[in-house]
């Protein structure tokens, strides 16, 4: 039963099979709900009348009455064949006709221009903000034209003469058009803020692809590694050479830890961000003073001196995350130092509108092609080096799970390389 009502209110309501748009066909929809509504209100009103006094036929009120339900059922067949905007239209000319001829030409109320108020909120529904405004000004200056040389108001309706319902227009056609801009900003907004977050969808998007199939590439050496030197073993045990089977051995145990790292790098760059983490007040000299520590072996090996600024300040975010953030910037400094003969790390804080870190080298540097490549997923400039070269880009998204942004600056080979990042206090994005 209730599917039988659905279905025969979708065949009052919704337009012709061919309009297909979902806007349109909602925009359809509403046109053809007032128009019934009025269709069905109107046949109501006129009954009523005529039961009461049948001569009541040649007021200009009820044929004005009998006019627009015309019109109303031809404009409800244009909006089912799916011509809208033609019905919406041709449905507000003669609602505006009829209650500027009713109160002028025909010497009623005067209170009957207040029903002007109904085709300019339906036109404000249909059309947009300009094409309303053009309507409103037309319709008021025409209705300021008639009572310039048309006032013919009965001197005992004092409140509801036509110059204060002109009043009356003007002030309510105001209004609306004020609440239409208001929405009409409010759209704005929303479609930018829609902008927004479909094109970071679709960078999102774009950088999964791009992470599966770099992902699929550096999974496959190891294993092929494996599988290979497995069918070497077994042909090697077959002929009783053990020692080569040794050898094979090793080549696939430094497969297998490079898989293992590569899956537990790869873990650590997608949980980042996932996880909620306590942020709080840390101070940057103590965090760095910390990481230096942990690395101190590596340092001290390379001969390589270490400058931390003093004035480095507190900063609000994921203590764990952020250690990290130094511990890779550091390491990486630490890896690519060259051959430098007085090989020095410096760590500190450029002032400006925001606080920007970071870890100058004075190593092996890098050209400018690469400056944005080194931050994708396995994307070593030296292949043969130690690490997995997910470190960068693992430092990427923690910078910008923080709100910041983090970039190099080289001036090219052998002359270092400086990191930069930001980390914005997130409380004051949140007020």
């Amino acid at each position: 039963m209730i599917n039988s009502v659905h279905a025969f209110f979708d065949s009052l309501l919704n337009p012709q099979a061919h309009v297909t748009n979902p806007e349109k066909i909602q925009r359809s929809r509403l046109l053809a709900t007032i128009l019934l509504v009025q269709i069905l209100f109107v046949i109501l009103i006129i009954a009523l009348v005529l039961q009461a006094d049948p001569k009541d036929i040649n007021e200009p009120t009820v044929q004005a009455a009998i006019g627009m339900l015309g019109i109303s059922l031809v404009m409800y067949i244009a909006n089912r064949s799916g011509y809208t905007s033609l019905a919406a239209l041709g449905y507000f000319l003669p609602f505006v006709a009829v209650f500027i001829y009713i109160p002028f030409y025909s010497g009623e109320n005067p209170a009957f221009l207040a029903f002007l108020m109904i085709p300019m909120i339906f036109i404000a529904i249909f059309f947009s903000i300009k094409r309303t405004t053009f309507a409103a000004i037309g319709i008021l200056t025409l209705v300021g034209i008639l009572l310039s040389f048309m006032d013919h108001s009965p001197t005992n309706l004092p409140y509801w003469n036509l110059r204060n319902m002109w009043y009356f227009l003007m002030l309510a056609t105001g209004l609306i058009l004020t609440f239409m801009w208001h929405l009409g900003n409010l759209e704005q907004i929303r479609q930018r803020e829609l902008t927004r977050i479909n094109e970071r969808l679709e960078q999102k998007v774009a950088e999964l692809e791009r992470f599966t199939y770099t992902v699929s590439h550096e999974l496959k050496n190891p294993v092929v590694t494996i599988k290979g030197f497995l069918g070497s073993v077994a042909k090697d045990i077959e002929l009783g050479n053990y020692g080569k089977a040794q050898a094979d051995f090793k080549r696939i145990s430094n497969a297998t830890n490079i898989l293992n790292n590569t899956l537990s790098d790869l873990l650590e760059l997608s949980r980042i961000g996932q996880i909620a983490s306590q942020f709080k007040e840390i101070p940057l000299v103590e965090l760095v003073q910390e990481v230096v520590d942990i690395l101190n072996g590596r340092i001290d090996s390379n001969n390589i001196t270490i400058n931390v600024s003093s004035n480095l300040p507190i900063v609000y975010g994921d203590r764990a995350r952020l250690r990290e953030v130094f511990e890779n910037l550091i390491d990486n400094a630490v890896k690519y130092m060259g051959g430098q003969s007085a090989p020095l790390i410096e760590i500190g804080k450029r002032d400006g509108k925001e606080p920007i870190f970071y870890v100058k080298d004075n190593g092996m540097g890098l050209e400018l092609q690469y400056h944005m490549k080194i931050f994708g997923i396995f994307d070593k400039l030296d292949a043969t080096s130690e690490g997995t070269g997910i470190g960068l880009a693992l430092v990427k998204r923690i910078i910008e799970t923080h709100g910041g942004r983090i970039w190099v600056e080289s001036e090219g080979l052998g002359k270092g390389s400086t990191f930069c990042f930001t980390v914005p206090d997130g409380r004051k994005r949140d007020t």
